[in-house]
């Protein structure tokens, strides 16, 4: 829920601008997955229900469900949907005996004086019974052949502007964009990672924003409501996309000069070093690409007015983004909430016996201390690093019994029930080298035999996210906390 307040903030600064403002989210809004480990049901249904209460702080206008919606069960959303502000979409989650949708199949939306209307559409698991849905559920996603085609033909006429938000795959967006033209613009989500700038097919944009808040996706549409159609972007969305990565290799570069030449402060750290100098380089490059376009876009005739056009750019959720006081607080207090509940459950597993489960190492890691002894130098430094305080900073923060936050902040939790995190031993409770290295058990054994492997983007990456760490600089970092050899 980090970006929440700063997503809030935007929405609030774009609405001050310009009138007009929509805001709509494809859905997978509540859940990162479609199953939740039974043991953190209680905290994940409870940041899902503050989620809800800082979109409607935010008024959304409409949230598309997703499958990942559906991770705690049909009736905990149905509930939910009674205390959301604005409608949950999907066209074709139906009773299966009724044949009726559980939730609103479209909603028609009058803005800047237009008629929008926005369709939801759910990914179904394919063939055979899916398991988000029980039989007591009566519930049935039925193929998007089945619905759209007759909620399009409910709309015609009724509409300026038709939005679709889609749980489904890219392929069959791209598929439903080839034979529905009358769909102006899809925003898919919960089938793909990161954000995908808009692309045109046919007479529909399609376009994505990635998941769990960590960028908002801003589209300026400029609509001829009598053409209903898009102009070929061409040079002038390319033009703004060098620009927008422009700004963004501009700020990195900046980062680096903050500490002074860097050819001099970072005489001693080649990787960084050589990281600096390709991205002076891919300047130099976008510099010039960025002058050849502006040309061909100040050339182009003004005859493209009898079409629509738009603009795009996606703002991560950086840490000096302002906060939304209102979402804010609501995120405090759920936060607060998840807390306590992890809290109880620690509680709970401390009292239990060994016998029934309870473990403080997982399997195959050592702990940092199993370190010290062949790599005292390397330990030594790890010591002064942020990574060997991690664990501290949830406790300033009482959110040391938050199963969400607890993975990025000790080691070995990746991966494992949510209870583990909650009862690991105290020499896992920090980033310790086996976060970076991988369990080390084996290693501590048979040390030459059974290397550690070594950290890479992807490692770091899991929670170096835009919304908890947007200066995190992957080679900078590597060359800053390298441990050198044993």
């Amino acid at each position: 829920m980090g970006g929440l307040p700063k997503k809030a903030q935007q929405l609030v600064g774009l609405r001050e601008k310009k009138s007009g403002v929509l805001a709509l989210d494809s859905g997978a809004l509540l859940f990162k997955e479609e199953k939740i480990p039974p043991d953190q049901v209680q905290q994940l249904t409870t940041t899902a229900q503050g989620i809800v209460s800082a979109y409607n702080r935010m008024s959304f206008a409409a949230v598309g469900v997703a499958r990942q919606d559906l991770a705690a069960g049909l009736p905990f959303l149905l509930g939910l949907r009674q205390k959301s502000d604005f409608p949950w979409l999907s066209a074709n989650l139906v009773s299966r005996t009724r044949g009726k949708p559980y939730f609103k199949p479209h909603t028609l939306l009058t803005m800047a004086g237009m008629n929008i209307a926005v369709i939801g559409l759910t990914s179904g698991q394919g063939t055979g019974t899916d398991a988000l849905l029980t039989e007591k559920d009566n519930a049935v996603i039925l193929p998007w052949e089945d619905v759209l085609p007759r909620e399009i033909a409910l709309l015609k006429g009724r509409a300026d502007m038709l939005i679709l938000l889609s749980n489904l795959p890219a392929a069959v967006n791209r598929k439903i964009a080839e034979k529905h033209p009358e769909i102006h613009l899809i925003l898919q989500g919960g089938s793909a990672s990161g954000n995908m700038a808009p692309e045109r097919i046919n007479n529909t944009l399609i376009t994505q924003v990635e998941q769990q808040g960590k960028s908002v996706g801003i589209l300026e549409v400029r609509w001829n409501a009598q053409t209903k159609r898009w102009e070929d972007p061409g040079a002038e969305n390319l033009l703004l996309e060098k620009k927008n990565e422009l700004d963004r290799l501009g700020w990195q570069i900046n980062r680096y000069r903050r500490q002074g030449d860097p050819k001099l402060a970072f005489k001693d750290q080649p990787d960084a070093l050589a990281a600096y100098d390709a991205m002076l380089a891919q300047r130099e490059r976008l510099d010039q690409e960025i002058s050849r376009l502006t040309v061909e876009h100040n050339a182009r005739n003004a005859s493209r007015t009898q079409f629509s056009s738009f603009s795009h750019r996606f703002e991560a959720m950086r840490k000096e983004l302002p906060d939304n006081p209102a979402v804010g607080a609501i995120v405090e207090a759920t936060t607060t909430e998840v807390n306590r509940l992890g809290k109880i459950a620690a509680k709970a597993r401390a009292a239990a016996p060994l016998e029934q489960g309870q473990m403080v190492f997982p399997e195959n890691y050592a702990g940092s201390t199993a370190c010290r002894s062949c790599h005292a130098p390397q330990f030594k430094k790890w010591l002064n690093t942020k990574h060997a305080s991690a664990y501290g900073t949830l406790e300033d923060k009482g959110q040391q019994f938050n199963s969400q936050c607890l993975p990025c902040h000790v080691t070995g939790a990746f991966g494992q029930p949510g209870e583990m995190a909650l009862s690991l031993a105290d020499d896992l409770r920090q980033v310790g080298c086996e976060t970076c290295h991988g369990p080390a058990g084996q290693h501590a054994v048979r040390p030459q035999s059974a290397r550690p492997g070594q950290p890479s983007m992807d490692t770091c990456l899991r929670c170096h996210t835009g919304d908890h760490d947007d200066n995190f600089i992957f080679p900078e970092a590597l060359a800053r906390l390298r441990c050198g050899s044993p």
